[in-house]
């Protein structure tokens, strides 16, 4: 048997304790970097669902208003023809389309969907942002049942006769928009088809504005949240 003296054994345990002492650090220093790495993606995820969010405040606000100018004109119409008040066809024209006609929001969901990807959602700090993120983007079939169904009674109302030619649907200008001089709306009063599809379409637009805000508030909500999350 070889007999080791003490300063070999020494320099064996030595050698050994750097070399484990080397692995460890090399693995510690990996997942240092790891972690630096997925901070840093996660900072740049952040960032793009902030821009995300921000987008998507710009056209909710625009949706909004546009279904507010169509709610609040086929209110008007409702209550000129209920009164058959005389108004001027230009304005019966710009009535009549800003209350068929409105602007369907579209969401960004490419951020978030990226967060999920990487699955990165759990490292956020704040669980309620979380929950917000992951129930947000999964309650836009809410509002695009509203949206079906307006679109789905403009298509009813626009296959009505009777509508199209009160309306002056038929008679399209450069702008494609009804031309004014050829709407007969001293006629429009007098029939109920008319009256109850603009009372019909009036109700669709509020139904639809009704899920414009609560969108807007949700995403002032979650942008916030986000900023905060952003400055942690």
């Amino acid at each position: 048997m070889l007999s080791l003296d003490h300063k070999t054994i020494a320099r064996v345990i030595g050698e050994g304790a750097i070399i484990v002492a080397s692995i460890l650090l090399a693995l510690y220093a990996d997942a240092w970097l790891d972690d630096r790495k997925q901070a840093a993606q996660l900072d740049s995820q952040l960032a793009a669902l902030e821009r995300d969010f921000e987008t998507m405040l710009v056209r909710v606000n625009a949706s909004h208003d546009s279904a507010s100018r169509g709610a609040a004109a086929g209110k008007q119409l409702s209550e000129w023809m209920q009164s058959r008040t005389e108004f001027e066809p230009a304005v019966a024209r710009e009535k009549l389309w800003h209350l068929v006609f409105y602007e369907v929001f579209t969401p960004s969901p490419g951020a978030y969907q990226a967060l999920v990807d990487s699955g990165n959602l759990g490292l956020l700090a704040n669980a309620a942002l979380k929950q917000e993120l992951t129930d947000f983007f999964g309650s836009f079939e809410d509002v695009r049942a509203s949206e079906r169904l307006q679109l789905d009674t403009q298509v009813a109302v626009f296959s009505s006769a009777a509508f199209s030619d009160l309306a002056g649907w038929h008679r399209m200008g450069q702008a494609e928009v009804p031309v004014a001089a050829d709407m007969p709306v001293d006629r429009w009063p007098d029939s109920e088809e008319f009256m109850s599809a603009v009372g019909i379409l009036t109700v669709r637009q509020y139904d639809v504005l009704e899920d414009y805000e609560y969108l807007r508030t949700r995403i002032l909500n979650i942008a916030a949240a986000i900023e905060a999350e952003t400055a942690n």
